[in-house]
């Protein structure tokens, strides 16, 4: 019981005490009065939604004003979107073999090949030489159309070493094609360019070719010629020949390292034209112009083993009778000084097709065993026999102590031999890209010299030359 009573007193005091303190605090906050006093640099929420608004809109503003301008082509960077008249930039790579780009680090290239169209599998046409291959790319005919037969030819009685004069070819050059359709050309370096004459001469090309110039001097000769021309017509059509890579690889070898870094240095160079061709496309180029760049080569190289020399090989009895223009992979062989008596004379010749049966470097063809797909034969500019080497082999005038000799033996022309009948082995590059768009795209697998012709008259909107291959390669 006295327990539960005192239970009862501590909630009655626990009760009265909660009371007074109500009582407290009521009656003593009745006299209190609160006041928000704003520290310095302190705003009301009014403000501080007011200002927010005023740079939200501000922020918007400036948003739409990037936008607008990046819609906009800046005045000092070209925007073409590249749907104004086509340029086609032909550039041409002697003896650049299908596998060097893979051996070696190429960033132009590569950019060029994986955005463009490309192939190593470019086969050259017979003869696998320099400037016939050259002709049956500019003219897309053979040598029965266009003449040239060797890079040294008989031209009635003159030997003509490295041809210049345009006069000498019997085909219409896609130089001469454009120009004629009213596309304004330049042509420097390419075989057989100089020398032009006639209202169908190419607006911009060399009178002269030095050899001695670098890739870098041939490019920046195209430059001044191309960014200084102020013809109000823009040029449409422009060709060069680079030879750093052929010399390189007559240097040291088709794969040595002399001729990758030769590769190297190449891809460099074009990577720097091509930045100023692009800072400069709308002052060189047409209205929203669109620049197609086509690369392409003569063939492709292979070791050297032997060099022969010819003369020497026939010897005094059997030379005597003949003129030889031989150099390289072919020799062409014209009778002169033969005996009046046809007994004599068919005796003679048959002295000489038995000796040159003998040597196993080459295959001696007459005129008419001459293969018609190689559309060599060509009157007056072959000989009355013409030899084909054998892969590893090649024709020189140098002279050693026997007539077949090391390349080894000699200083000069000591890289490559042609496998003139073997054009797998000789397969060279072609790139076809474009900027800001390119016309062709993916694998262009096999392909040979003849199309590119007519190929270039599609991208320019022009009829191919009487007599050229119409087929083309797949291109915008």
């Amino acid at each position: 019981m006295f327990r539960s009573f005192g239970s009862s007193l501590i909630t009655l005091f626990i009760v009265l005490m909660a009371g007074f303190m109500l009582l407290f605090i009521s009656k003593g906050s009745s006299d209190l009065a609160y006041e928000r006093v704003p520290m310095e640099n302190d705003k009301s929420n009014a403000t501080y939604i007011a200002e927010f608004k005023a740079e939200l809109q501000k922020t918007q503003s400036e948003l739409t004003d990037v936008a607008s301008t990046d819609n906009q082509p800046m005045e000092d960077t070209p925007k073409a979107k590249g749907d104004g008249e086509k340029v086609v930039l032909w550039i041409s790579v002697p003896g650049f073999r299908g596998d060097l780009i893979e051996a070696t680090d190429t960033p132009f290239f590569d950019r060029m090949k994986s955005e463009g169209g490309s192939t190593t599998k470019y086969r050259p046409n017979f003869p696998p030489l320099t400037y016939p291959g050259h002709m049956n790319l500019a003219t897309g005919t053979t040598p029965e159309k266009h003449g040239i037969t060797l890079d040294r030819i008989r031209n009635g009685a003159e030997v003509v070493d490295k041809p210049m004069d345009a006069a000498l070819l019997t085909a219409e050059p896609i130089w001469t094609t454009a120009t004629r359709q009213g596309i304004r050309t330049l042509v420097h370096d390419w075989p057989l360019s100089q020398n032009q004459s006639g209202e169908n001469a190419a607006a911009h090309f060399l009178t002269s070719y030095d050899p001695a110039l670098t890739d870098q001097q041939r490019l920046d000769a195209l430059w001044e010629a191309w960014s200084n021309d102020k013809d109000e017509k823009k040029l449409r059509l422009l060709m060069v020949k680079l030879n750093g890579l052929s010399d390189a690889a007559l240097a040291n070898g088709p794969k040595e390292d002399g001729t990758l870094k030769a590769v190297s240095a190449l891809d460099a160079a074009l990577g720097e034209f091509f930045k100023k061709i692009e800072e400069k496309w709308t002052e060189i180029g047409p209205p929203d112009g669109n620049l197609g760049v086509i690369l392409t080569t003569d063939h492709g190289m292979v070791s050297l083993e032997k060099n022969i020399n010819l003369r020497q090989l026939l010897g005094e009895d059997l030379g005597k009778h003949l003129d030889i223009v031989a150099h390289d992979a072919i020799g062409h062989l014209y009778f002169k000084d033969m005996p009046e008596n046809e007994g004599q004379k068919t005796l003679l010749i048959k002295q000489l097709d038995d000796e040159l049966k003998k040597r196993i470097y080459f295959r001696t063809l007459k005129p008419e065993e001459l293969p018609a797909d190689w559309g060599y034969n060509v009157p007056g500019r072959i000989g009355d026999r013409v030899l084909v080497l054998k892969t590893g082999y090649a024709f020189t005038d140098h002279e050693a102590a026997e007539p077949v000799f090391d390349p080894s033996e000699t200083s000069t022309f000591s890289a490559f031999g042609f496998p003139v009948e073997d054009s797998i082995r000789m397969s060279g590059q072609a790139i076809i890209w474009g900027w800001p768009n390119s016309p062709a795209s993916g694998d262009l697998g096999e392909i040979g010299s003849q199309s590119f012709h007519a190929t270039v008259c599609k991208m320019l909107g022009i009829q191919p030359a009487a007599g050229a291959v119409t087929d083309t390669l797949p291109v915008n």
